[in-house]
């Protein structure tokens, strides 16, 4: 009766503090290995921390559908620039059962074919899901520049 009067209340049963402190520990443990992916170039083990159905908003571009969207992004990205430097700054992750929330910011230094090094700033929401086997995977982001465009 108990059980039921909670899944009426519409409140989320109450996750100890012992579970969430494992459960973000996981979700950095997933956080560090996709960082490591982009600061190596590392297209196949980034695309391998992606849920099936992942969607990824990157700025100035149309929403990117399922993990095969994003390897065949991800790898036209890296024709064209190197990550050489990726900093993260006021990184904070909510986690709630099977999806953490992480906010931060970033400044990364990426490196065109030609050119000088350019260095962007800016801000992302990320998403990841708990899966059944114990795995976090990705599975939302939006990130966005602190500069301004070129067009103004």
């Amino acid at each position: 009766m108990l059980l039921t009067a909670a899944a009426c209340s519409g409140k989320a049963p109450e996750v100890k503090t012992a579970d969430v402190t494992a459960l973000r520990a996981g979700v950095d443990s997933a956080a560090g290995r996709l960082l490591v992916a982009l600061r190596t170039n590392n297209s196949d083990s980034l695309v391998a921390l992606l849920s099936d159905d992942a969607l990824l908003m990157p700025p100035g571009e149309p929403p990117l559908k399922g993990k095969e969207a994003a390897r065949a992004w991800f790898n036209q990205f890296l024709t064209q620039m190197k990550t050489t430097k990726l900093d993260i700054t006021n990184r904070e992750v909510l986690v709630d059962g099977e999806f953490a929330t992480e906010v931060a910011g970033f400044v990364w230094t990426l490196q065109p074919v030609t050119g000088k090094a350019i260095v962007d700033s800016g801000s992302y929401i990320q998403v990841w899901r708990h899966m059944p086997d114990g795995r976090w995977l990705f599975h939302r982001e939006i990130w966005n520049s602190s500069i301004p465009s070129p067009q103004g």
